[in-house]
């Protein structure tokens, strides 16, 4: 009896949208030379041209 056999994700090749997510992670971040601040400084001012938020981030909560 033959059964499909349903290609698992491997090590070796992994998840075809996870490797997506990382290629275009990595390109994005390699544009601001791996640098957090440079990222979020970026995105920020590109929120205030143009009038509308990119970022949505509730506010932080300080630990008791």
């Amino acid at each position: 009896m033959n059964k499909a056999i349903e290609k698992q994700p491997t090590k070796a090749n992994g998840d075809l949208v996870l490797q997506e997510v990382w290629r275009a992670k990595d390109t994005l971040s390699a544009q601001y030379g791996h640098d957090l601040d440079k990222l979020f400084a970026e995105t920020h001012e590109r929120e205030k041209v143009s009038g509308h938020p990119l970022v949505n981030a509730p506010p932080k909560r300080r630990q008791a």
